[in-house]
C-alpha cells in the first residue's frame, strides 16, 4: 500500500474562526502549496518578496496539496504566484491569525497499491476508529527536528550540550531534508570547527549564516550561536521533545491501564493502537488529558506523572530538569493539555476503485475532520496496520 504518491492524495484544508472586516490592520491571504514545507515557504516569501511579520496557525506537510491561511499586518491586497503554490487576499481583520484561529483541519486522503484483503480489512478497521476513535499520538513530522537517531535538540539543550544541539541543527540530516538541504549539512559536519569554510559552502546558506557568522566572531560560544536560530525553530525542538514524551507516555499509560493493545512501527519506535476498549476502559480514556511534560507540569491523575516519569528516566531526566537555560523570555516547556483518544468527525469511505497509478490493483479515498493538533497520518496508521 501507498500513500502521498501525489500531492492530491493527500489534501488538508485549515477549518478556521477567522473574522472579516471592511478594514483592518492585517491583510488575510490564502496560501494554497505543493511541495513546499510551511517554513520554507514562509521564509521564501520573507527573503524574496519582502513580506515580514507574517502569522500563521499550522503548519502543513511538503508532500500534501494544502489550503491554509495566514496574516500579514499592513500589506495591500496582492496575489503572488509561482510553481507549486499561490497566495491570494482574502480579507482584512482587526487581529492576527494564530493557532487559536484554527479550529480543525478538513482531510481527503488516497491510499493506493491495495489487493483485495487489504481494502477488506482497512474497511474494518474503519468501522472500529468510528466506535473508538484512535490514540492521539503526534506523528514523524512534530518531531521532524530530531537527527538520525542521536537524539533531540531541545534534550541537549535541557543537558547544557550546546554544540552537541548546534551540530545536530546545522550538520546532520533528518529524514525530512530536502537533497540539497542534506548536501549543505554533509559539507558543514565535513567542516565543522572552521568557520570560515563553512561559511563559504558551494550551497545557499538562508537561516543557517546566523549561528555561523556568530560563531565566526565568537568560535567556541556555542549558546551565544544557539541564541541566534529563529526563536519558531527553537520552539519547534522543544515541541518535537515534547511531543516523543507525550507520545512515550501515552504508551505507558496503555500498558499502566492494561488495554490489549498491538504495536505499530514508526520513526521513533513503536506506537499502540487497539481494535476494542470495553467498559470502564473506554469512558475513562475518553476523559483522559495528558499534560505535556514540563517542570510546570501538574496532574490530577498519578497515574499518568508515573508514566512520564518512567518514560523521562529512560534519559535520565525528571520533569523537574525540563528547563531551557538560554535566557530567552518566553522559551521554556509549556504544560499544554492533550486529549488521549480522539474521534474524527464525518469519518466517511468515499471510495474504493481500481487504481490507474497501479494497474490491477485498488485505491481508497477516505475524507473525514480532526481537531487542530491531531494527525491524519496516525489515523491512516492505525487503518492500514494488521
Amino acid at each position: 500500500m501507498k500513500i502521498k504518491c501525489q500531492p492530491d492524495d493527500f489534501c488538508v484544508e485549515e477549518i478556521t474562526n477567522i473574522t472579516f472586516s471592511k478594514t483592518g490592520p492585517y491583510s488575510i491571504y490564502k496560501l494554497e502549496k505543493r511541495f513546499w514545507d510551511t517554513f520554507d515557504l514562509l521564509d521564501y516569501l520573507s527573503r524574496k518578496y519582502k513580506l515580514k511579520n507574517i502569522d500563521r496557525a499550522g503548519i502543513k506537510d511538503r508532500y500534501s496539496h494544502s489550503i491554509q491561511y495566514l496574516s500579514i499586518r499592513g500589506i495591500k491586497e496582492r496575489v503572488i504566484e509561482e510553481k507549486n503554490f499561490k497566495l491570494s487576499f482574502v480579507g482584512k481583520s482587526a487581529i492576527p491569525i494564530t493557532l487559536n484561529s484554527l479550529v480543525k483541519n478538513h482531510f481527503k486522503i488516497t491510499i493506493r497499491d491495495l489487493n483485495q484483503k487489504e481494502t477488506k480489512y482497512m474497511q474494518d478497521n474503519l468501522e472500529s476508529v468510528k466506535k473508538y476513535g484512535f490514540p492521539n499520538y503526534y506523528d514523524e513530522q512534530r518531531m521532524g527536528s530530531a537527527r538520525a537517531k542521536q537524539g533531540f535538540i531541545a534534550q541537549k539543550l535541557v543537558l547544557k550540550h550546546y554544540n552537541g544541539a548546534l551540530k545536530l541543527y546545522l550538520a546532520t540530516p533528518s529524514g525530512f531534508d530536502d537533497s540539497r538541504t542534506r548536501k549543505l549539512k554533509k559539507y558543514l559536519f565535513e567542516h565543522w570547527g572552521n568557520w570560515e569554510d563553512c561559511l563559504k559552502a558551494p550551497f545557499e546558506l538562508g537561516q543557517y549564516r546566523y549561528p555561523l557568522l556568530y560563531l565566526l566572531a565568537h568560535p567556541k560560544d556555542f549558546k551565544g550561536a544557539i541564541k541566534t536560530v529563529r526563536r519558531d525553530l527553537l520552539e519547534m525542538f522543544i515541541n518535537a521533545y515534547q511531543a516523543y514524551i507525550w507520545n512515550e507516555t501515552l504508551k505507558k499509560l496503555l500498558e499502566i491501564r492494561r488495554i490489549d493493545y498491538f504495536p505499530s512501527k514508526y520513526s521513533f519506535g513503536d506506537l499502540y493502537f487497539y481494535n476494542e476498549i470495553t467498559g470502564e476502559n473506554l469512558k475513562c480514556l475518553n476523559e483522559t488529558v495528558i499534560t505535556a511534560p514540563s517542570y510546570k507540569s501538574t496532574f490530577t491523575d498519578p497515574k499518568i506523572k508515573e508514566a512520564a516519569e518512567q518514560v523521562l528516566s529512560r534519559d535520565n531526566l525528571s520533569l523537574k530538569d525540563l528547563k531551557i537555560q538560554l535566557n530567552i523570555r518566553g522559551l521554556f516547556f509549556k504544560p499544554y493539555e492533550r486529549k488521549a483518544i480522539v474521534s474524527p468527525e464525518d469519518l466517511k469511505l468515499e471510495e474504493i476503485s481500481l487504481d490507474e497509478l497501479y494497474p490491477g490493483k485498488y485505491k481508497l479515498t477516505l475524507s473525514f475532520a480532526l481537531p487542530k493538533g491531531s494527525y491524519a497520518t496516525i489515523l491512516l496508521k492505525r487503518i492500514t496496520s494488521l
